[in-house]
């Protein structure tokens, strides 16, 4: 019996990029992929299988009034899977959700205040050297890149977190509704 190990892993993957390179015609470079604009936002959203939804942290020192980086984690999943239950939410995933709430350190008169920004990262990748049409591409870097992005100023008569989570509905309503369309 084979025990499948790192080193096993390795040896595998050796093994089939071997094969590959020796089979004419079955690698494609980077170079040899056809690159097309996107032409529209629904573009950015086509093909999304999975993703990962990440909160960012409350930063010390900043007032939380009871919001939790795990609470709004915890919401965004929910309307997720309750609206899009073809997408798989994994923490494995390489796609983001991005999710950042900032809410401000005091109350005013019209009640608590702040704002929501989520974004959605895609793996994207980079032409180094790629300035101009003319300038030669020194090499392909692959990174994370801001395909999606929606921001909301919100405000709470009554408590904090009721204001943040109408905000994060709102926000997520209109990423589903865009999703949809680019994923029928």
């Amino acid at each position: 019996m084979i025990q499948y190990t790192p080193r096993y892993r390795k040896v595998l993957l050796s093994g089939l990029l071997c094969l590959l390179l020796v089979l004419p015609g079955t690698t494609i470079s980077a170079a040899e992929i056809e690159a097309r604009p996107i032409k529209s936002e629904e573009e950015v959203l086509k093909g999304v299988r999975a993703l990962r939804i990440l909160a960012a942290e409350m930063k010390a020192g900043e007032p939380t009034h009871g919001i939790t980086k795990d609470a709004v984690e915890a919401q965004a999943q929910r309307i997720l899977q309750e609206k899009l239950p073809t997408l798989k939410l994994d923490p494995k995933a390489i796609t983001l959700l991005f999710i950042h709430v900032n809410v401000a350190g005091f109350q005013s008169r019209l009640g608590y205040h702040g704002n929501l920004n989520v974004e959605l990262k895609r793996p994207s990748m980079i032409l180094v050297g790629k300035d101009f049409p003319e300038s030669p591409i020194q090499e392909y870097r692959v990174t994370l890149a801001t395909v999606w992005a929606q921001s909301i100023i919100f405000t709470g008569e009554v408590f904090a977190p009721t204001a943040v989570r109408k905000a994060v509905d709102e926000v997520l309503e209109r990423f589903i509704a865009e999703f949809r369309k680019a994923n029928p």
